[in-house]
């Protein structure tokens, strides 16, 4: 199994883009955004740089000595809980979103969003508005709130993500407020704002078991929805499309529905994980894209990094770790083992007895089982 060179992981622009960034963010007094381009360039150095190890010690050095200062944005300060503890939100100088997968339609939409904003003027000139408000569905893990931090990125503005904990306030009436002010200091500055699990602040005024307090917050949520500018980009996400309002989910000018990775999905998603490390050979992640139907790419991910950590510590090959890791995940239903075992045989030319080695089972149970693959897939 083959290395990919350790140069191809590089922080995107190059060195020269990296001190422009930390420049620009600095000069705003944007500190945490300052911190997370360091912490980028830690897990990603420029290929510029002649000592890697020496260049990440001095930045997470530097990174420690960094007060946590409070970021500002916009006109106004960061909006605050009625006890003044907690802030409502989160700010992203530098969104990333690199990475972000999407099936095609999805995808395409996303660049339309974004391109409308590069020719608003055009659109302008023919009395067709902008899109102002973007609903994004779909299961957990398909990308949503990466899809806002990509929209962020490409249109060059920071990522203002609500805190939902905050938000919702224990104090009676307090909750309308929170959410008016969230909404009132994105309108601040340019920026991409995200309100993730929207569901919990815009769920059905139908629904009995709630208290009166979400529902009045619903109405607020309508009134704003509708007051909503077209200078900045007002993004929600929700795993559970069913348990918003009627209403709301007719305020949004454009809904896109995220579905789980189709094959050619995963395996992007794969090979951009594999960027930059120590990866296999072209068989191993063609094998990982197709045992995974049915996976977020938060699932991926997670795999990923579980057989990345173990090839670190036991100092085995990467790909024998993945497939140890995939294994794991794939034992629970026999016929999807029985495909793992026939697809590490007839793809990776693997022996029963290495298959066992593998797997940890025994080297008779692997026989069985790739007896019974081959009847099915001969059937």
């Amino acid at each position: 199994m083959t290395a990919r060179p350790r140069e191809t992981y590089q922080f995107e622009g190059g060195l020269e883009q990296a001190v422009v960034d930390l420049i620009r963010v600095g000069s705003a007094g944007h500190a945490s955004g300052v911190r997370q381009l360091a912490n980028r360039l830690v897990r990603a150095v420029p290929a510029a740089v002649e000592d890697p190890v020496k260049f990440r010690a001095a930045l997470r050095e530097a990174i420690a000595a960094t007060p946590a200062a409070g970021l500002r944005f916009g006109a106004g300060e960061i909006p605050t809980d009625q006890g003044g503890t907690d802030t409502l939100v989160s700010v992203e100088a530098t969104p990333d979103g690199h990475g972000l997968v999407l099936a095609p339609a999805a995808m395409a939409e996303l660049v339309e969003v974004v391109e409308e904003r590069h020719r608003a003027l055009e659109l302008v000139a023919v009395g067709v508005p902008l899109t102002r408000t973007l609903l994004l569905s779909g299961p957990p893990g398909v990308g949503k709130s990466m899809a806002a931090q990509w929209l962020a990125r490409e249109l060059g503005v920071p990522l203002v993500s609500v805190n939902l904990a905050s938000v919702v306030s224990s104090f009676l009436g307090s909750s309308g407020r929170n959410i008016r002010s969230v909404l009132e200091y994105a309108k601040s500055g340019d920026c991409v704002m995200l309100l993730d699990e929207f569901d919990a602040i815009a769920k059905r005024r139908s629904d009995e078991s709630d208290i009166g307090e979400l529902k009045r917050l619903v109405n607020v949520i309508l009134l704003e929805l509708d007051r909503w500018p077209d200078d900045n980009l007002l993004v929600a996400a929700t795993n559970h499309l069913h348990l918003l309002d009627e209403a709301v989910d007719r305020r949004f000018d454009r809904h896109i529905v995220f579905g789980l990775p189709g094959e050619l999905e995963r395996r992007a998603i794969l090979e951009h994980l594999a960027e930059g490390t120590p990866a296999e050979d072209d068989s191993v992640l063609p094998l990982m894209a197709e045992m995974t139907d049915g996976w977020s790419g938060s699932d991926i991910k997670r795999l990923w990094e579980l057989g990345m950590r173990r090839a670190v510590l036991s100092g085995v090959a990467p790909g024998d770790q993945l497939l140890r890791a995939l294994a794991q995940r794939v034992d629970g239903q026999r016929r999807d083992r029985d495909r793992f075992w026939l697809a590490l045989s007839d793809r990776l030319e693997m022996s029963s007895r290495q298959i066992a080695s593998l797997t940890g089972v025994s080297h008779p149970t692997v026989s069985a089982g790739l007896k019974r693959a081959r009847g099915r897939a001969n059937a």
